[in-house]
């Protein structure tokens, strides 16, 4: 294993493309597959997922990235130890950010796109993650920022966080569904319908909170099927075995068309489901505090 195979390693962990790296490392993308298909024989483990126009970390690759990380970060440590201030001051930094699969994301993109333009020397590591998964790596320093539920960041005193993109529930319904005609619904007129839930492992807080919404209102919600993906609950949505709970900052309005469903806003669910950014407060690393900074000022109105 060599340092050149680590960094190409965190390259395309961060980018998620083996086209796209190749081009910005000058080399050929067979050769840079051939160095990743190596790491993974001597690790002993998979490391990507590949899909068929991207590549997405495995479990293992995502415990031997944040190791990754930390070896490079060591050997540029140790290379610039006798360094001016000034060079000091420009070496490599990793910002290692968990974010919510399935939301549109845009915002953050943007965000961050500007970021790296004026902040050179800044690595950033991007990792799709649950809601509970988010809180936990923010907690024993597994990312440095995370972009989350609500309700999954108040949980923590320690965390510093800012309301980064409005999100509340929907419910999503087959076309041909009596409620489909409403433009909004409450979970009262919810009480005699079958379900399809996320399964509760990937987001229990928010299943917990439905559940609990239709004890309020009088009524067990029956829920039928328990998902994996947003996309299979849609899917099963659209056959007519049930609704499903969705959140609006997963919807681009495009939804509805794909899956041949409606889909309702719930005009009760009175808990906020907003999407925040947050760090942990105890952290040392001034680069996260400046990106926060940065983001706050940025997001302000």
């Amino acid at each position: 294993m060599n340092l050149s195979t680590l960094n190409y390693f965190v390259q395309i962990a961060t980018v998620g493309n083996l086209t796209k790296v190749a081009e910005q490392l000058f080399i050929s993308q067979p050769t840079l597959s051939r160095h990743m298909k190596e790491l993974e024989q001597e690790v002993g483990r998979q490391l990507f997922i590949r899909q068929s126009h991207s590549l997405k970390l495995s479990n293992d690759g995502q415990i031997f990235l944040k190791e990754a990380i930390n070896v490079l970060q060591a050997v540029d440590t140790l290379e610039h130890v006798f360094d001016s201030k000034e060079a000091v001051l420009n070496k490599v930094e990793y910002l290692r950010i968990g974010y919510l699969e399935n939301f549109n994301m845009q915002n953050m993109y943007d965000f961050l796109g500007k970021y790296k333009a004026n902040n050179e020397n800044i690595q950033i590591v991007l990792t799709p993650d649950t809601p509970a998964n988010l809180s936990k790596g923010l907690e024993n320093g597994e990312y440095d920022v995370i972009f989350s539920l609500y309700p999954y960041i108040r949980q923590y005193p320690n965390f510093e966080n800012k309301k980064f993109i409005e999100n509340h529930l929907q419910i999503a319904l087959p076309k041909n569904h009596p409620l489909s005609q409403h433009q909004h619904l409450s979970f009262s007129e919810l009480a005699n319908e079958t379900f399809i839930l996320l399964d509760r492992n990937r987001s229990p807080i928010i299943v917990d909170y439905v559940l609990n919404k239709g004890i309020e209102n009088g009524f067990n919600l029956n829920a039928n099927y328990y998902v994996k993906s947003l996309s299979e609950g849609l899917s099963m949505t659209a056959l007519g075995n049930g609704l499903a709970f969705l959140y609006s900052a997963m919807n681009q309005g495009e939804l509805a068309s794909k899956f041949n469903i409606k889909i309702v806003d719930l005009v009760d669910a009175n808990e906020s489901q907003d999407i925040h950014v947050a760090i942990n407060s105890e952290s040392s690393n001034p680069e996260i505090q400046n990106f926060f900074k940065q983001l706050t000022v940025e997001y302000s109105n």
